[in-house]
C-alpha cells in the first residue's frame, strides 16, 4: 500500500530516512527472486543531540543523494516509509452500502472521531480488508468470524486506514527532490516489515523494532497490522547510559555499544543473563510490550488473539541476550529477523550483510513492494 502513488517503478529502491540514519537497498528480479543489487547507508553522529533529517529535508536530499552514488544505485525511483510515530492507522469495521461515495462518507464520518488532524489536513490510504479481491492488492485476510451466521458477516466490512500529516508528506517531497530521485510513493514501516521479515506467515506475529531513539512495536495477523506503537526507547539511551557509566564521550560510548552487538550474534557463548544496563532499558519496553498484547488480545476484529512469536529487528537488536531475555520474561518465541532471507546474494558478502541486516530490514521491504 502507498499513501500516494503513480506509474509502476522500473526499478526496484527502498529508501529508509530515520530520524538519525538513512539506508537504501536496490533489488532486481531474478528467476522470480528478488536479487540484491546494491546497499548503501549513512548516520548521523552519535554526538548530534536532538538532530533529525526531518527537520533539515534539503540537507537530507543532498545526503541521501551521495549515499545513492557511493552505492552506485541505478534506479531512478524509489520507495519510502513514513516513520510509524508519525502515522495514524486505525481498522474500522463498518455496515456495507452499495453505494461507494455513502460508503466512503461513513469511512470519513468514523475517522474524523479518531484521526489526531482535520482529515483536510492529512493524507490518507484506505484498504478493505474484506470482499473484492482485486482491492484487496494482495494484502487478502479472511473475514473476523464474530459470528457464525454468513448473513451476519455480509453485513459489515473491514477497512485499513493510514495517514500522516500532509506537512509532514511535503518534508519527504522535498528530501527527494532535492536528491534528485523521483519519489514513487510512500508507504508504511509496518508494511515493509512484514515483505521482509514474515512473508506470507499467517500466523499471529509481533515485529519488536528497535532503533536508535524509538521502538517500534507492531502485531501483524494474516498480514496485516492490527497494533502499531511507538515508544521512545531506543539504542541511543543504552548509548546515553554506558556514556555516563564508564566516563567517555557519547561516540566511544558508541563505539562499545556496537561491540557489544557484534557479541549478540553469539549470544550463546556469553556468560550469565541480561546484562544489568540493557535490562534498566528493558524493563519499561517491556511493560509496552505486555499492554501492546493485551490489546491485541482484546480488539474485537481480530481472530487468532494471541501472538506465536516475537521478531526482532532495527540497529539495536543485535544487543547481547535481548531474544533470550524477551523470551524468558514473556514466555513467546523471541529470535532476531533476517531481511535477506528472500533475497540472492553474492555468499563472500554474507557476514557483512549478517552484520547490517536489522539496519535494513524496512529498506529491503521497500525494495520489495512491487516485485509481487
Amino acid at each position: 500500500m502507498g499513501l500516494f502513488g503513480g506509474k509502476k517503478p522500473k526499478g526496484f529502491l527502498g529508501v529508509d530516512i530515520g530520524a538519525s540514519s538513512i539506508k537504501v537497498v536496490e533489488l532486481a528480479l531474478e528467476k522470480g527472486r528478488a536479487k540484491l543489487m546494491t546497499y548503501g547507508y549513512a548516520e548521523l553522529p552519535p554526538d548530534s543531540a536532538g538532530a533529525s533529517f526531518f527537520d533539515q529535508p534539503r540537507e537530507a536530499g543532498a545526503l541521501l543523494a551521495k549515499v545513492l552514488k557511493n552505492a552506485n544505485v541505478k534506479s531512478a525511483s524509489a520507495m519510502a516509509a513514513l516513520p510509524t510515530s508519525n502515522v495514524f492507522s486505525t481498522i474500522l469495521s463498518l455496515p456495507k452500502t452499495k453505494d461507494a461515495k455513502q460508503r466512503d462518507k461513513i469511512i470519513d464520518a468514523e475517522l474524523s472521531k479518531l484521526t489526531p488532524l482535520p482529515l483536510a489536513e492529512m493524507i490518507t490510504q484506505r484498504v478493505f480488508l474484506d470482499g473484492d479481491k482485486k482491492k484487496l492488492a494482495s494484502k487478502k485476510v479472511e473475514l473476523d468470524e464474530k459470528s457464525k451466521d454468513p448473513k451476519v458477516k455480509d453485513k459489515y466490512f473491514r477497512v485499513l486506514v493510514t495517514g500522516s500529516a500532509k506537512n509532514f508528506v511535503q518534508k519527504y517531497i522535498q528530501m527527494f527532490k532535492a536528491a534528485k530521485v523521483e519519489l514513487q510513493a510512500i508507504d508504511t514501516e509496518a508494511f515493509a516489515l512484514i515483505r521482509s521479515l514474515i512473508g506470507k506467515d499467517k500466523s499471529a506475529i509481533m515485529i519488536l523494532d528497535i532503533g536508535s531513539k524509538s521502538t517500534n512495536i507492531t502485531i501483524v495477523e494474516k498480514g496485516i497490522p492490527f497494533v502499531g506503537r511507538s515508544i521512545n526507547i531506543g539504542g541511543d539511551l543504552v548509548t546515553t547510559r554506558l556514556s555516563e557509566q564508564m566516563s567517555v564521550p557519547l561516540a566511544q560510548a558508541e563505539r562499545v555499544k556496537r561491540d557489544l552487538g557484534m557479541m549478540g550474534t553469539a549470544t550463546s557463548d556469553l556468560p550469565g543473563g541480561l546484562p544489568k544496563l540493557l535490562e534498566d532499558v528493558m524493563l519499561p519496553l517491556v511493560n509496552e510490550i505486555r499492554y501492546a498484547i493485551q490489546l491485541y488480545a482484546n480488539m474485537e476484529l481480530t481472530e487468532l488473539k494471541k501472538i506465536d512469536k516475537i521478531i526482532l529487528t532495527g540497529g539495536s537488536s543485535h544487543l547481547p541476550r535481548i531474544p533470550e531475555y524477551l523470551s524468558e520474561v514473556l514466555n513467546v518465541s523471541v529470535h532476531r529477523g533476517d531481511p535477506w532471507a528472500r533475497v540472492t546474494y553474492p555468499k563472500d558478502i554474507a557476514s557483512v550483510l549478517e552484520e547490517i541486516g536489522p539496519r535494513m530490514s524496512v529498506a529491503v521491504g521497500l525494495a520489495m513492494r512491487d516485485m509481487d
